[in-house]
């Protein structure tokens, strides 16, 4: 091997608000969750190990037969590694909007990369990661694979990376945010195009442009600010206007814990990602009970503010 292979651990990544409506004039917060991740190994032997190993072997050929890409990647010991069993060692659930493929594209890149660059702007680094990781999605922004590479909070502009920082939690947080899991994998792809289709009805896109994305926005900003009451107001419509507009994208099971935490105020649930399963994002003040209510549902805190 032309060197020692890195045991970099890289993240998770969760949307925490921008889902559907970022290019519908809504700003995005992208966080790194590091309760996931994984990073590249040796001797694949067991079946998902195998299995990756594979991926990666298919990502590799791409790689190959892609001019721009093969200039700039090591692969002759890529292709070695994958001799030697190289897989990616991750706990990143496939279909929950964590972004598993993201991590594992920061993966190659940190490994791979020829002269791989410290310097290297923002932009520039979001269009490399976007052209490696479309080989699993025909099509990707890179926004995963940045916040895992970063690893770091980013803020987001029309879709674009407008600020990246390390978000610190207060030292006396107000609020717990969770992820609730509904143990249903889905794809990203469909509730994207129902979206799409649902705002070509003039009354559902006013709904989006008048409600839900300044609901968005001043969501982001109390929370990066403090500002707590107007945090907690916005989170409230935002959960709303999801099981109001968008009930088909709430698994069924889990619309009367939705309804339950508007009607106790003792939590609030949103839309992760795309919808339709996968990990649902709850807000609960500190003092709250919402683990009783939300039982016996899997629950993960990832952060507080």
């Amino acid at each position: 091997m032309k060197k020692r292979l890195s045991r970099k651990f890289f993240c998770a990544k969760l949307l925490l608000f921008g889902e559907h409506i970022i290019h519908r004039g809504a700003r995005g917060f992208a966080l790194p969750l590091n309760q996931y991740g994984g990073c590249m190994r040796l001797k694949a032997e067991k079946v998902h190990e195998l299995e990756s190993n594979r991926s990666l072997e298919l990502l590799a050929n791409y790689i190959v037969y892609q001019d721009e890409l093969c200039r700039r990647y090591d692969t002759n010991a890529l292709l070695e590694d994958l001799e030697n069993g190289l897989f990616f060692d991750s706990d990143i659930p496939q279909g929950y909007g964590l972004g598993s493929s993201g991590a594992l594209v920061a993966s190659v890149y940190y490994n791979y990369r020829k002269n791989r660059k410290t310097d290297i702007s923002l932009t520039e680094l979001k269009s490399e990661l976007a052209a490696l990781e479309s080989y699993f999605h025909g099509k990707s922004s890179g926004l995963d694979a940045t916040v895992s590479y970063l690893q770091k909070s980013v803020i987001l502009v029309k879709g674009e990376v407008d600020e990246v920082f390390k978000f610190k939690q207060p030292p006396q947080p107000v609020f717990n945010i969770f992820l609730l899991n509904t143990r249903i994998a889905r794809k990203t792809s469909p509730y994207v195009n129902m979206f799409l289709e649902r705002c070509k009805s003039q009354a559902f896109y006013k709904m989006v442009e008048k409600s839900l994305v300044p609901a968005n926005n001043i969501a982001i900003d109390a929370m990066l600010n403090r500002k707590y009451v107007a945090f907690w107001k916005s989170v409230k419509i935002i959960s709303q206007l999801h099981i109001d507009m968008l009930p088909d994208f709430i698994p069924n099971t889990f619309h009367e814990y939705w309804t339950r935490g508007l009607n106790t105020n003792q939590y609030a649930l949103k839309i992760c990602g795309a919808g339709g399963g996968g990990f649902i994002i709850g807000f609960a003040p500190h003092d709250s009970d919402y683990r009783s209510l939300l039982a016996p549902n899997e629950i993960i805190d990832i952060m507080q503010v």
